[in-house]
């Protein structure tokens, strides 16, 4: 009997490994979190001017490259957030509101400082 069960042993473990949970998500690395926080601020900043930010998660933000920030994102019927950090170490953060928001579709260019103290300039686009 002993021989059987060591000839499916190998066969066992295998499939035993295949039945494991899947690894935990990786955490986010300090830059991704300071970009989250960067967009919080300006989510933040905006909804202070009347930009409606509804729907809009600064944790669902993407950190992109600053020529692909500055392009911007197609309106659509989500919120969508990009940051990227500058050549001075400010964070532009580019957000645009859904279709159905209050700001239909309108997109803001927001400057962040270095270490998402505040906010140092806005701009509006459609």
């Amino acid at each position: 009997m002993t021989r059987t069960i060591a000839r499916w042993a190998p066969l066992l473990a295998a499939l035993a490994s295949g039945c494991a949970p899947p690894p935990a998500p990786a955490a986010p690395s300090a830059h991704e979190t300071a970009a989250r926080r960067a967009a919080s601020i300006a989510l933040t900043a905006l909804s202070h001017r009347k930009f409606d930010v509804s729907g809009c998660d600064a944790a669902g933000a993407r950190v992109v490259q600053e020529a692909e920030a500055r392009a911007g994102s197609p309106q659509g019927e989500r919120c969508a957030i990009l940051v990227a950090r500058q050549g001075d170490q400010t964070w532009l953060v580019v957000v645009r509101s859904s279709l159905s928001s209050g700001s239909v579709g309108a997109q803001a260019l927001v400057t962040v400082l270095p270490e998402a103290e505040g906010v140092s300039a806005i701009e509006y686009a459609r």
